[in-house]
């Protein structure tokens, strides 16, 4: 009798767990979460967008003018280049800094970085120095690697500081928003609209609704379109239609730059 039950338990576990297999299997949807539930990072998926979802977060307004900025950087004896994207993030404890990524910058060359208006001629703000330790060029889908944090001395009175959305990671479905660092081309603002399609700890990705080139974007500001506020940092992007661009979420970068010791 006792060896008849194990048998039908048995029977019971192997029938759940093959039921499991296949439901993975026929949704990648679900295969993702799975992976994330047990630390793996949100990968890009390409297709259609998740449903929008119920937003309890207060909402806020978007950015009127510029909210991503040129990054320019300069070692000794050379002239100062473009290399990429950046913006200003105001944390809860209440500095203001300078955020972009580590593989936009040759960190070993010590150079001296200033954010700039989109195609405007001169520095809007320089840096002095590094907001802590720089972070580290990002590896496979780990983006929370990828950062680098900048201090300056003084900060324009007009400077456009963002707020960091104290969810730490926006909602599947969600609506967002990229200011691009390179604005329009033309010195104007230009804001990107895109879908989140997946998000975890170590990775955010939207999926845009617009087909562009990334090239120099990196650095730039993913912002909630309920919101108003920064959910990521630009780190990657995918070549080809519809385009995925990956993120650094704003839940790790507020946690790594709130945890410095001035």
């Amino acid at each position: 009798m006792a060896t008849q039950t194990r048998l039908r338990l048995l029977i019971v576990a192997l029938v759940a767990v093959l039921a499991f297999l296949l439901w993975l299997a026929y949704s990648p949807t679900a295969l993702l979460y799975s992976l994330q539930w047990i630390g793996f990072p949100a990968e890009p998926t390409r297709g259609p967008t998740p449903p929008a979802p119920t937003l309890t977060a207060p909402q806020g307004a978007l950015p009127t003018g510029h909210a991503g900025l040129e990054e320019w950087a300069h070692t000794a004896g050379q002239e100062a280049r473009r290399v990429g994207s950046g913006f200003l993030l105001q944390l809860p404890s209440g500095p203001v800094i300078g955020v972009t990524t580590a593989h936009s910058l040759l960190l070993s060359a010590a150079p001296t970085v200033h954010f700039r208006l989109p195609q405007a001629t001169a520095a809007l703000i320089i840096f002095d120095d590094f907001y802590g330790p720089p972070g580290v060029t990002f590896t496979g889908y780990n983006f929370n690697v990828d950062f680098v944090f900048l201090q300056a001395a003084e900060m324009p009175r007009d400077a456009p500081v963002l707020m960091p959305d104290t969810r730490g990671l926006p909602e599947l479905g969600e609506r967002v928003v990229l200011y691009s660092g390179l604005g329009d081309g033309q010195g104007q603002p230009r804001a990107l609209w895109g879908t989140i399609t997946a998000a975890s700890p170590q990775a955010v990705w939207a999926q845009m609704d617009d087909v562009f080139v990334a090239d120099g974007m990196s650095g730039s500001p993913l912002l909630s379109a309920h919101t108003g506020q920064v959910v990521g940092m630009a780190v990657s992007a995918t070549n080809s239609a519809p385009i995925l661009l990956g993120f650094h979420p704003i839940g790790s970068l507020v946690e790594k730059a709130e945890a410095v010791k001035p």
